[in-house]
């Protein structure tokens, strides 16, 4: 009977043990909802940063508008951006736009013909080109694709005959075809066919000297050049910014020539931003949309009485995107940062000392973590990887970016 009294005793303790701990957590619980806060959390990582300066430039180049003297339709023998030699024919002049589509197949044709002539020479050769044939062509390919995708559409053009030009002699390596003769018989007799529908033969427009010619025009190319930059004013250079883009040349000019790969870029930029930077500096510039990096030098900085400076920089390296370009996007680029991010939103003030920090989630508490800044921005702001220092900020910590009345030791849900 006793023992039996000690047994039921010991159960009754157990239950009012289980029966405490089910209770201390529902107080537990209870507090962690009535105390706690829920919490937005991001990782803290490394990021890099350019401190950086936009703006709109004016490219100024040696420019010659170049002229002729024909009535009919212009058809150019030359891309934009193309360097052209002494002499080159530039443009022809058709009486009709029948003459030009004419003109257009025939180059095409002589185009095939000089593919197939080229292959051709390679009849009775060995087959230890193929495997190359065969991995240009691939490679190629690869970059057909990728010049569509970016509707890069004369690269694309220029990769189709490459392929073309590859696979031709492929063909003729591996032994699939004995001889091109009959095809070029017959690409030289539609050549000599379509030749005679040509009602008259065209004129053809030539420069006197070597440059990069450019066949559209906009008003300015009398106006500016590598010495009368430097005389710019800043309501120059926002006149030529705003000025409305010209839609057809005028008479008599078919486009102009450009003598140099030089260039020079006139710009206003703010005084403050600009901070240590000097003439004679060479920094780095940001151009358009590709951001596309190059060295320039600043070759004249003036300070104006608004605020503002007008900056020209120098540059000797071709760009063929921009040869074209009168005003365009650009970044002067300063210095490149490192650090971990932080939304401005996360930014606390200690309730101790008065230091600039964030609160983290630590386990279930919030935790302060001071930190050191970098550079400021709107929505951002860059800090110091202060990983190895306690009390600091450390890479991958959770930092809390939305809470409320957050302190430290808070329980946060």
């Amino acid at each position: 009977m006793a023992e039996t009294d000690k047994r039921r005793a010991f159960t009754t303790r157990i239950i009012w043990i289980v029966i405490g701990v089910f209770f201390l957590i529902m107080v537990i619980s209870q507090m962690m909802i009535y105390f706690g806060t829920s919490v937005k959390t991001e990782v803290a990582t490394l990021y890099m940063a350019t401190e950086s300066i936009g703006f709109k430039g004016v490219y100024v180049r040696d420019e010659k508008l170049v002229s002729y003297n024909a009535n009919g339709i212009i058809s150019y023998t030359h891309s934009d951006g193309s360097k052209v030699g002494k002499n080159a024919v530039i443009a022809q002049v058709y009486k009709n736009r029948s003459d030009i589509a004419v003109r257009q197949r025939i180059s095409e044709l002589e185009s095939q013909r000089d593919v197939l002539t080229d292959a051709q020479a390679l009849v009775g050769t060995d087959t230890s080109q193929l495997e190359s044939f065969s991995n240009q062509i691939t490679e190629k390919h690869s970059e057909l694709l990728e010049d569509i995708y970016v509707k890069n559409y004369a690269l694309a053009s220029d990769l189709k005959s490459d392929i073309l030009n590859l696979q031709s002699k492929r063909e003729i390596v591996k032994g699939s075809i004995s001889s091109y003769d009959t095809k070029l018989a017959e690409i030289d007799s539609e050549i000599a066919r379509l030749r005679s529908q040509i009602a008259t033969e065209p004129y053809d427009i030539s420069i006197p000297e070597t440059g990069y010619f450019i066949s559209r025009v906009d008003g300015f190319e009398e106006r500016l050049n590598t010495t009368t930059v430097f005389d710019l004013t800043e309501k120059d250079i926002e006149e030529i910014i705003t000025a409305e883009e010209i839609q057809e040349n005028p008479h008599g000019v078919i486009g102009k020539l450009v003598s140099d790969y030089t260039w020079y870029m006139a710009a206003v930029l703010d005084t403050i931003k600009l901070g240590t930077v000097f003439e004679g500096a060479q920094v780095t510039l940001r151009i358009g949309s590709s951001n596309q990096n190059v060295r320039a030098d600043i070759v004249k900085l003036k300070r104006l009485d608004d605020g503002r400076s007008i900056a020209v920089f120098k540059c000797d390296m071709f760009l063929a995107d921009f040869i074209d370009t009168r005003v365009t996007q650009a970044k002067l680029l300063l210095e490149d940062y490192s650090g971990i991010m932080i939304p401005n939103s996360a930014l606390r003030m200690s309730d101790e000392d008065g230091s600039i920090g964030v609160y983290v989630q630590d386990g279930i508490v919030a935790s302060f973590r001071k930190v050191r800044q970098i550079l400021s921005r709107e929505e951002y702001t860059l800090v110091e990887d202060t990983s190895e220092e306690k009390g600091y900020l450390s890479l991958y910590d959770n930092i809390i970016v939305e809470g409320r009345d957050l302190h430290e030791g808070k329980i946060i849900g």
